[in-house]
């Protein structure tokens, strides 16, 4: 029998991998199937900038921030739209300063809402979407993960190398 003793949250540090990680993938999967629909191209190459690791995770942090903020005081359409806001300063901002260090990985000055290269109103609705679900799916399932220590009937308790820890939701 296995008995879930003392639990604790999923620390920011540990928050910030899984928003960065999500991002990532995310936007890989994004430019894959982009590169599909444009260029059919069967073999769906997505890629990304490892910079997006930090821009990514950084973000989601104040997403989940904001969304605890206003999650009783606005309805979710317009926490989308102040996510979608956040989303555009954010995006200008890391890229302004990727830019002087030649380092920016995306150009928008091909689209024609582009401003400066760096943001784009044609991803508006994009950005809209990936509020929503960015807030439903991946920050509420993220604040809901826990570690919690677990002890085993047949080992002694008070033996360090017997407690286990294990990772679940709360309700």
């Amino acid at each position: 029998m296995t008995i879930l003793s003392e639990t604790q949250p999923v620390s920011t540090l540990g928050r910030l991998y899984i928003y960065a990680i999500h991002g990532y993938v995310t936007e890989v999967m994004f430019t894959a199937a982009w590169e599909f629909v444009v260029n059919l191209n069967w073999k769906f190459p997505g890629n990304t900038s490892v910079w997006s690791l930090f821009i990514y995770g950084l973000s989601t942090l104040l997403i989940e921030k904001l969304y605890l903020l206003l999650k009783d005081r606005a309805p979710l359409l317009v926490r989308a739209l102040i996510y979608t806001a956040w989303t555009y300063c954010w995006e200008f901002c890391t890229g302004y300063v990727l830019r002087h260090f030649n380092a920016c990985p995306w150009d928008y000055t091909p689209f024609d809402g582009d401003f400066m290269g760096l943001v784009t109103l044609e991803y508006a609705p994009l950005w809209f979407i990936g509020g929503i679900v960015g807030e439903q799916i991946v920050i509420k399932n993220t604040l809901r993960l826990c570690w919690a220590a677990t002890d085993d009937d047949d080992r002694d308790v008070n033996d360090d190398d017997n407690v286990h820890v294990t990772g679940y939701f709360t309700r």
